[in-house]
Parts: structure tokens; C-alpha cells; sequence
């Protein structure tokens, strides 16, 4: 059986990839430049600036970020709002990588890097007011146990954010692979029924879900005619998920394209 840890850890260039960041950026990288490999989830970089909105509409103190993977999401939301960050990732290679990219890139960001498993979160009652998940629900088998966790370490006033991957009405045409799963062994989709009920069966609320599918489609048909020109990044996806990423993408946006898959924001409190 295929584990979500070496989907995710069997690619990585870390010596690579830091050689040429210092080099092309020796003051170091903005979060633009590290763009290519620490913004890989559906809309890249425009999402998750969406997203750090959020953390300031909901003036959050104390940030959590689980399935961080290469700690984007949050260099681009302390550039944006002044918390206390703390970055969870399952694949400790990734945290690793993580922790480099903070002490490298402009964005000098204050953020705790924490190698865990969501499902079995290792922090006390009511440590965060705010916890983020970007596409980070869909390699957890448990969703269950995860938003039990995340209700047992919120604020009562907190929030949960999912900016996730939902199956869509014409989930039978999926493809693979795709950035979070190779095989479908791996990928852990529902519907927005079901996540839904999930919520509701722990107690929580939605109070808000938004449907990004149509922008994600555009931005993945973009991403798709940069990678057919000549010009390279200095850094590149394939040094994080390897050889396979710009049939990943396409993948993508083949799903997008036949509503296999459905990108929404969740707001939970």
C-alpha cells in the first residue's frame, strides 16, 4: 500500500533545490520566486493570498497550518497579517525543506515547523483561534478524527478553513496522477454532501462554502501553456513531486475540465 509520506518525499531535490535559490537570489527569494515549488495546490499563489485575507477578516492571534508540505500558504500570509504561525506537515523531509525556505526568503516568516500526523495533533486544548487546510484533506483517510482534532485544539470563537478538493458529478473520470495522488490509493476525495455532514456530525458549522472551480480552471489552463514555452524557474515543480508534474497538471485540468473534481472554500466555526 502507498503511503501519503513517500508520494511526497520520494522526489525532492532539498540540496537542489537550495543550491539554486542561492544562488539566483543570494539576498533571498520572495514569495513570487518560490512560487514554482511551494505553491503546487489548484490556483497557486493568488489562492492563497485569498486565504490570508481571511486571517485578518477574522483577526487570528495564533495560525495553524496542516499538511504545510513546503510552508507556502504561510510566507505568504505573515506577509499579509501578524500572527504566531505553526506549520504541520506528516512528511518530515517537507518540514525540513520548510524550515530552510523560512530562514532563506524575504519573508523572514516567524513560523514553528512541526512534523505530525492531522489525525493526532500534538498540541493542547485551545491552542489556535485559526486552522488552515489547503488540499491537505484529501490524502487523509480519517476526516473523522481530523476535524475532531481540529474542534478539540480551536479557540470557541475559532475557525477552520479548508480551501480543499472535492470529488465532482462526474467523479468516475477521474485521472491520475495528479499532484496528491498517483494512484487513487492515495486520493481521499468526497462530495461537499458528504463533507458536509462530517462537519455536522462533529458538532461544527459551516458557515460558508464557496465554489473556486471556474478560477482554478483558469488558472490551471495557464499554468499548462507556461510549461509547453522554453523559459524555466530557476526552481521547478518536478524537484518536489518529480518527473511527473506536468502530466499531473494536465491531469488537473482534464479533471476540472469533465467536473470529475471540484475546488471549494470552506469557512467552519
Amino acid at each position: 500500500m502507498p503511503s501519503v509520506d513517500k508520494h511526497y518525499s520520494q522526489s525532492l531535490q532539498p540540496d537542489e533545490i537550495l543550491k539554486r535559490l542561492n544562488e539566483a537570489y543570494p539576498d533571498g527569494p520572495n514569495v513570487y520566486q518560490l512560487a514554482p515549488i511551494d505553491q503546487l495546490h489548484i490556483g497557486g499563489i493568488k489562492a492563497s493570498e485569498k486565504l490570508a485575507q481571511r486571517l485578518s477578516e477574522f483577526k487570528a492571534s495564533k495560525v495553524l497550518d496542516i499538511g504545510s508540505g513546503v510552508g507556502g500558504l504561510l510566507r505568504v500570509c505573515s506577509q499579509q497579517h501578524e500572527a504566531i504561525y505553526v506549520s504541520l506537515d506528516i512528511t518530515h523531509e517537507l518540514s525540513c525543506i520548510n524550515q530552510h525556505l523560512n530562514k532563506l526568503s524575504k519573508t523572514n516568516c516567524p513560523s514553528m515547523v512541526v512534523t505530525g500526523n492531522g489525525q493526532q495533533l500534538p498540541f493542547p486544548n485551545q491552542s489556535f483561534d485559526l486552522i488552515i487546510m489547503q488540499h491537505s484533506l484529501l490524502n487523509m483517510p480519517d476526516k473523522r478524527a481530523v476535524l475532531n482534532e481540529c474542534k478539540r485544539i480551536l479557540s470557541p470563537d475559532g475557525h477552520l478553513i479548508l480551501h480543499e478538493v472535492l470529488t465532482g458529478k462526474n467523479s468516475d473520470k477521474m485521472l491520475f496522477p495528479v499532484p496528491w495522488a498517483s494512484t487513487s490509493d492515495l486520493s481521499h476525495l468526497i462530495s461537499s454532501a458528504e463533507i458536509s455532514a462530517l462537519i455536522s456530525s462533529v458538532s461544527m458549522k459551516v458557515e460558508s462554502m464557496q465554489d473556486w472551480s471556474a478560477e482554478a480552471l483558469s488558472w490551471r489552463s495557464r499554468q499548462t501553456s507556461k510549461q509547453q514555452t522554453l523559459h524555466a524557474p530557476v526552481v521547478t515543480p518536478g524537484m518536489i513531486l518529480g518527473s511527473d508534474f506536468a502530466l499531473m497538471g494536465k491531469n488537473v485540468q482534464r479533471n476540472l475540465e469533465k467536473s470529475a473534481i471540484e475546488i471549494v472554500e470552506i469557512v467552519i466555526s
